[in-house]
């Protein structure tokens, strides 16, 4: 009891006609005790009896060495089982005063075999009755069914005996035409008890009509269930190769997946799924399209454990779509194989999309190689999508310079497919080569023909936007390549909207202002001269020329050209203008071309040239700088305040022009006074002066000496020893040639002048006299700049020993330091 109801109740038969006397219910059995002293054990399960037992209460007491007299009445009274609710499993016979305990070690050892039993029979193992009907309808309860196979297993004590249960399931589910179910527990059962080829052959012969007279007494509903699918044959591989993945078993996956493919695609073909057969043709669409689920998701689960070129070669040999086929080759990894699958789709724009898709989704390092090689073939049946594609992966690795050479290709089919739709909408004819006939109806008296558009024709799509697409996004993404630079804008020139070419040119082209001497300096990836002869070439978008015109410094013929396409524009770029020189010319050039409009005559010449004069401003032009545009008749009235103001402006430069000129003659006056007494310079020296180096007397010397405006006299030996470690090297080399070159011109002029005392000629010592005067002022500039005492040398010299004699300097050669006490 548990609570307030019972569970499992039943009548339990006898088998004999006595009525037990006692009984003790253990966890698996009923221990029945008889008059006879006799005990039966009667399995719960199986609810017949197992095992009997005779009980002998004399041989029982003389086993355990006590000697009784029968009449003493230790054997009279009734015998009965005792058993304790804390010990299930355990049983006592009690007679009197005697007591033997009853137990078994392994009580459950055969009760998974009765349950099994039971279970395979209908009854309940839980139960002790059931009837007939009640059976019935436990065999046709899946759910209980379940549940009690389960418990069988459950009472299982080691792998064979679990394997047999799982064995008797299948045939069961088998045996009620439940074969999916069936199949999926025999892949369960260990190949020494269910062999795999044996059990593959059972499930796949009835389907191809092959009697198996191995297995004769298949049952009704498990035979027509064989034979009308091979689903059953489907579940067990699918269990079998879960079961080779997982000991990674590549040689079974590859063989039990191959035959999985080929029975997914014959029971799509078929129109069956999930056990379902139709001839309702809405139904075995859907069914068709169920079973294209259930083997996509089994090839891309599987995708790594077979042989991608075996399953694609089955899979080519059912004429499956390429759609299918690139989804398996990309699960696996063929990102080639996926590709030209998805390519050789019947609809050009979706293959080309699920190639683009593919090759998005795989690694860069592999999906790479085939962009460029697949890049014409994806720009011509989807150039937009295949451009933005191309973008995208930009970031990854994707060069866009290496796709550059198929873009210049699309474009050049572009414009021949351009030339040869307008050659065809001209003359309205048609090339008899492509016309394909769609359908015909011939009727009484005449027959219809619908002609359809060559395939050709839609494997190509024109779209002039592409290639642009891409060079703006790659640029936008940091590419410097100057090949793409040049290559938009020649796409570009070709718009008839100049908007995109002007505002491309505004963002990468700057106004170079050009240094004389100096080549003008270029911050953009573009060829400039490039761009400038190819726009020029087009004869159009003159307002890129004048950008390109100024990024190349060429201002001036900016000017020209603006002047004819957007005179306010030539305005700006000459009020840009900092060379004055340059600004006033090109300002006159505006005026020229204002007084040179066709459209304007008489006074409007007039006005817009003195138009141009007030917007430039007065320092820029005069009204003299302008008169030569002028008619030569027209009215003074029109521009007499600008010649009034000009008079003005030339008196108040006249006045300073004469101020100007006063004070450059005070300026000459004074440096004339200044030289005047430079020239009068004279200086005093006492007569016993000594050389500030030799502390010799300078008058007792014969050798030139130099006298400093700071008061200091040097002889030139002692100031050429002290000036000359100070000069650099350069000065000293330049010091000593001079003295070599004074040395010989004063020996020349010696013998020149010895040879004239003696009647000879000799050389002009007018010349030689004025080289010699050279030579010593440049010496002297070397050596008496500066006073050495006073100036530069002195600061120089600061860190410089003090040596007092002779005695010191030896000691500072040394190194040594003498200290006295």
């Amino acid at each position: 009891k548990r609570g307030n109801g019972i569970l499992n109740a039943g009548m339990l038969s006898y088998e004999t006609s006595s009525i037990p006397i006692s009984i003790a219910i253990t966890s698996h059995h009923f221990v029945m005790l008889y008059e006879t002293n006799e005990l039966r054990f009667i399995n719960r399960v199986a609810k017949k009896t197992i095992q009997k037992e005779y009980v002998d209460w004399v041989a029982v007491t003389h086993s355990a060495g006590v000697t009784v007299p029968i009449d003493d009445g230790l054997f009279s009274g009734h015998s009965e089982l005792i058993m304790d609710v804390r010990r299930p499993d355990q049983a006592w016979l009690r007679k009197s005063r005697s007591l033997i305990h009853i137990s078994s070690t392994r009580e459950d050892r055969d009760v998974w075999k009765y349950s099994l039993e039971a279970c395979l029979k209908g009854a309940t193992p839980h139960g002790l009755y059931s009837t007939p009907h009640a059976s019935l309808r436990r065999l046709n309860d899946d759910k209980h069914m379940d549940a009690e196979f389960e418990h069988a297993k459950l009472l299982c004590t080691n792998h064979v005996q679990k394997a047999v249960v799982t064995a008797a399931r299948a045939e069961f589910h088998m045996s009620h035409g439940r074969v999916e179910l069936g199949a999926k527990y025999l892949a369960q059962c260990p190949p020494s008890l269910v062999p795999f080829a044996e059990t593959a052959v059972r499930l796949a012969l009835p389907c191809l009509g092959v009697e198996d007279k191995r297995h004769k007494r298949e049952s009704r509903l498990a035979h027509e269930a064989l034979k009308n699918s091979n689903l059953g044959l489907i579940a067990y591989l699918s269990d079998k190769i879960r079961t080779a993945k997982a000991r990674n078993d590549s040689v079974a996956c590859t063989m039990i997946g191959a035959w999985l493919v080929e029975l997914y695609l014959h029971e799509r073909e078929h129109g069956k799924v999930l056990g379902m057969q139709t001839d309702d043709g809405e139904q075995k669409l859907q069914n068709i399209k169920g079973s294209h689920n259930v083997m996509q998701q089994f090839l891309s689960s599987n995708a790594y454990n077979m042989d991608a070129k075996t399953i694609l070669r089955i899979l080519c040999s059912h004429n499956v779509a390429a759609s299918e086929c690139s989804l398996y080759a990309t699960s696996a990894g063929d990102i080639g194989t996926a590709v030209n699958a998805a390519m050789c789709n019947s609809d050009y724009m979706a293959g080309t999309l699920d190639a683009l898709k593919i090759l998005a989704d795989a690694p860069m390092e592999q999906a790479e190689p085939f962009y460029y090689k697949h890049a014409f073939a994806f720009l011509c049946r989807a150039p937009m999508a295949t451009a933005k594609g191309f973008i995208g992966r930009l970031r990854d690795g994707l060069h866009a310079t290496k796709l550059l050479p198929t873009f210049m290709r699309y474009e050049k089919k572009r414009s021949q497919a351009t030339k040869r739709d307008a050659t065809l909408v001209a003359t309205s004819s048609r090339d008899i080569g492509e016309i394909h006939i769609a359908e015909s109806d011939v009727a009484r008296d005449s027959v219809e023909l619908r002609i359809a558009e060559s395939e050709k024709s839609h494997a190509f799509v024109n779209d002039a936007r592409a290639s642009i697409t891409f060079m703006e996004g790659a640029i936008s993404l940091g590419c410097k390549s100057t090949a793409i630079f040049n290559y938009l804008v020649s796409l570009y020139t070709e718009l008839e909207d100049e908007s995109p070419l002007y505002h491309f040119l505004s963002k990468h082209v700057s106004a170079s202002t050009a240094i004389p001497g100096l080549k003008p300096r270029h911050d953009t990836p573009l060829d400039l001269p490039f761009a400038l002869r190819k726009v020029l070439q087009s004869g159009r978008h003159f307002r890129s020329v004048i950008k390109l015109y100024m990024g190349l410094g060429l201002r001036q013929r900016a000017v020209e050209l603006a002047i004819k396409v957007d005179p306010t524009l030539a305005k700006e770029l000459a009020m840009e203008s900092i060379e004055s020189e340059e600004k006033k010319r090109l300002w006159l050039m505006i005026a020229k071309g204002a007084a040179e409009d066709d459209l304007s005559e008489g006074e409007d010449v007039v006005s817009k040239v003195l138009s141009v004069l007030r917007e430039c401003g007065p320092d820029i032009l005069s009204i003299e700088d302008i008169l030569p545009f002028l008619p030569d008749v027209a009215q003074i009235d029109l521009f007499k305040n600008e010649i009034c103001q000009a008079l003005t402006s030339y008196s108040s430069k006249i006045g300073d022009y004469l101020k100007d000129m006063t004070e450059c003659d005070q300026t000459c006056n004074g440096l004339r006074e200044e030289i005047r007494r430079l020239d009068d310079y004279t200086t005093k020296m006492d007569t016993d002066a000594k050389c500030v180096f030799t502390e010799k007397r300078i008058v007792d010397e014969k050798e030139p000496f130099y006298v400093f405006p700071s008061g200091y006299i040097a002889l030139e030996s002692a100031l050429k020893k002290e000036v000359f470690p100070y000069l650099n090297k350069t000065q000293q080399e330049h010091m000593q040639s001079l003295e070599r070159e004074l040395e010989e011109l004063r020996s020349r002029m010696t013998k020149s002048l010895t040879n004239e005392s003696e009647g000879k000629s000799g050389e002009d010592s007018d010349d030689a006299a004025y080289r010699l005067e050279a030579l010593q002022s440049e010496l002297d500039g070397l050596i008496a700049a500066e006073c050495p005492l006073t100036g530069s040398i002195m600061i120089e010299s600061i860190d410089r020993q003090f040596c007092d004699s002779k005695e010191d300097e030896i000691y500072i050669a040394s190194g040594s330091l003498i200290l006295e006490a």
